[in-house]
């Protein structure tokens, strides 16, 4: 941004556009926002991990193509808002599936985008901090945020991240996994075991002239059980 200034009369009061000519350049204001030092790092683990990492920004297009060199992101064609607008929403979603990189987008240009990687069947979580951000974060499975974000992007997330390192998302996908996994693996485990207690119990009352198991029997076989399968599961 140029900085310029001309020397007016101090009695002028009243300003207008013909008052900015003629002015000597002082100087330029360079803002610089570099990626975070974790980002280059956090991008090949998650994609180790199976995670595609996309980009949805309203930045223009040069811009956006050095942050995804500097952190190392294959950006192919990059797809702007001008194009997203003209499409239909199946349209969105077929070519949204093979696309990384989305530029110049209005905040509801990239609710559409996350709309439509849903409509193809993926699970989405979406990192955003601005004001730009609230429609994506709502729309998304896992809406993200960090804790200097605005408030309106903060409000709209389902995670605030409090550490500095975007590792933490790593983190957090392989953490979900183990849970996720667990969790399956316990109902399993206890819907077999109670469809075998059940199933024994019905075969030996059609055999027995007398209830085989009380019901206090058969929860104080569940709860044994169950005590059990804590320490089935792993990590």
């Amino acid at each position: 941004m140029a900085v310029a200034y001309r020397e007016m009369d101090a009695s002028k009061t009243a300003y207008s556009i013909v008052d900015e000519a003629d002015l000597t350049l002082l100087g330029y204001i360079a803002f610089l926002d570099p990626p975070k030092e974790s980002a280059r790092e956090a991008i090949a683990a998650l994609a180790r991990r199976g995670v595609h990492v996309k980009i949805l920004t309203g930045d223009n297009d040069v811009i956006t193509r050095k942050i995804c060199a500097e952190v190392n992101l294959d950006l192919g064609e990059i797809l702007f808002g001008g194009k997203v607008a003209q499409m239909s929403s199946d349209e969105l979603a077929e070519i949204a599936d093979r696309t990384t990189v989305f530029a110049k987008l209005t905040p509801a240009q990239k609710e559409r985008v996350v709309q439509a990687l849903h409509a193809k069947g993926h699970v989405v979580g979406f990192l955003g901090d601005g004001i730009n951000d609230g429609p994506a974060l709502k729309a998304a499975d896992v809406g993200i945020s960090v804790d200097t974000a605005v408030d309106i992007a903060k409000e709209s997330a389902d995670i605030i991240l409090l550490e500095k390192s975007l590792l933490v998302l790593q983190e957090g996908v392989v953490e979900g996994r183990r849970i996720f996994a667990n969790i399956t693996k316990y109902i399993k485990m206890g819907a077999s075991s109670n469809f075998g207690n059940m199933f024994s119990v019905l075969g030996a009352s059609i055999l027995l002239p007398f209830l085989p198991m009380t019901a206090i029997q058969v929860l104080t076989n569940n709860l044994l059980y169950d005590f059990s399968q804590t320490t089935i599961s792993d990590r």
